[in-house]
This record gives structure tokens, C-alpha cells and sequence, in this order.
């Protein structure tokens, strides 16, 4: 297959609940295929890769919510880049509350509102220094998706292009069984956990986005691995 450009974004602030293993399983499925990468780890201030070039996957992981209004204010820089690239058929994969700052706004426990990134309808609302702490399973075409959730903040609005119907948990928020966005190959979810290692078949999903010879080799442990969570959250 291909070689692949991938970027990690703010890698020193967007480590949180194990989600730099979705690149670390992502590297070894491809490196399973004979695929060349060229990593991209884009810290903080530092212009985007994605900004100049084609990048295939950019991943975009959960951060603390003070790391998250720094990162708003370097992504605006970025707002033509990043509507071009959610226009095409790049892949993006935004995880925990990433998945906000592609919405309208957030608003904080004070009542203040920080302007986010306003591609799709949604909104976040941050509610206690209590974390809300999610088991959750959802569809996604022929799959079934599971993941976790840990959140000081749900969302709410309109989602034009929802990514999962939940099965078990929470949606973006415990009174919806919706969740995310997918529009194109943009993919956001509130997920963590990391996803791509819980879901082998959805990792496969993704590179053969981007490349569709892609011929995954799957290894049996993993196989059982999702089964047994995936039997054990339904």
C-alpha cells in the first residue's frame, strides 16, 4: 500500500485516558502492511502540518479544559484549512472533548462562553469538578463501536451528521442516544479509551479510507480481546 503522512496535534497536552494508543495501534497496523509513515507531532504554537501539505489521518485527543480554550485560539489561525480538509477525503479523527471544539461553543460552570471552532451545531456545557465516568457502546454502520467516556462537560444541540446510535451509555449527552460526527472522513466522538486498539475493525475502517488495498492482518488475541469487551458492556 501507500506511505502515509499522519500528525498528531498538541501531543504534550493531548495525552489524556491512553488516546496516544490510537496512533501506537494505528503505526503497527500499518507497519503490518508494509506501510511507510511519516509522523507529524505538531506541538502548541507550532503551525499544522495539515496547514501546508496533505496529511492522511490527523489525530486530535482529549486535553484538560484549560488546555482546550489554548488550543481554540491556535486552531482559528486555521479555520479555511480545516473546513477544506473536512470537505475532502482526508481522514480526521477528533477523540474525547476534541469533539468540542468543532461545535458552536462551551459554556463554563460561571456561565461564560468560550467561541469555538462553529463547523457543526452542537454545544458544550461544563457542569462540576464531578467527572461523569461512561461505559458505552454504539453502531456505526455494521459495527459496533465501544469506548468510555470521562467528561466535565455534555453537549447539546443539533448533530446534522451523527457518528454513532448508542446501544448501552450516554449519547453527547445521558438524555440522547447520539452521539459524535461523521461527515465525510471527519470522525469526533466523545470516546476515549483509546478507541482504535478497542476497535480493531474500525481502525481497519479507517485505512482503507485512505488506502483501499489496504489488506488488514488480524491477530487473534485482538479479535477476542473486542469480543469480551464488547460482551461485556451489552
Amino acid at each position: 500500500m501507500k506511505d502515509l503522512k499522519i500528525e498528531i496535534l498538541y501531543p504534550e497536552f493531548n495525552n489524556l485516558f491512553g488516546d496516544r494508543g490510537n496512533y501506537e495501534y494505528l503505526s503497527k497496523k500499518l507497519k503490518s502492511a508494509d506501510c511507510n509513515i511519516q509522523l507529524f507531532e505538531t506541538s502548541l504554537y507550532e503551525k499544522p502540518a495539515f496547514a501546508s501539505q496533505d496529511i492522511d489521518i490527523l489525530l486530535i485527543g482529549p486535553c484538560t479544559e484549560s488546555a482546550q480554550i489554548l488550543q481554540l485560539e491556535e486552531l482559528k489561525k486555521y479555520k479555511g484549512e480545516i473546513s477544506a480538509r473536512i470537505d475532502s477525503e482526508k481522514v480526521t479523527l477528533a477523540t474525547g472533548n476534541a469533539f468540542e471544539l468543532f461545535g458552536q461553543y462551551i459554556e463554563r460552570a460561571d456561565g461564560s462562553k468560550i467561541e469555538c471552532l462553529q463547523f457543526f451545531g452542537h454545544y458544550a456545557k461544563q457542569f462540576s469538578r464531578l467527572r461523569f465516568n461512561d461505559n458505552a457502546v454504539g453502531t456505526f454502520e455494521n459495527m459496533k463501536i465501544v469506548g468510555f467516556k470521562n467528561l466535565l462537560s455534555h453537549s447539546y444541540g443539533e448533530l446534522e451528521y451523527p457518528f454513532l446510535k448508542m446501544m448501552n451509555g450516554s449519547g453527547m449527552n445521558p438524555d440522547t442516544d447520539i452521539e459524535g460526527i461523521h461527515k465525510n472522513n471527519f470522525f469526533s466522538t466523545y470516546h476515549t479509551g483509546p478507541i482504535l486498539p478497542l476497535n480493531p475493525e474500525f481502525c481497519d475502517y479507517l485505512i482503507r479510507l485512505c488506502d483501499e488495498e489496504y489488506i488488514p492482518h488480524e491477530l487473534e488475541f485482538e479479535k477476542k480481546a473486542y469480543e469480551k469487551r464488547l460482551e461485556e458492556l451489552t
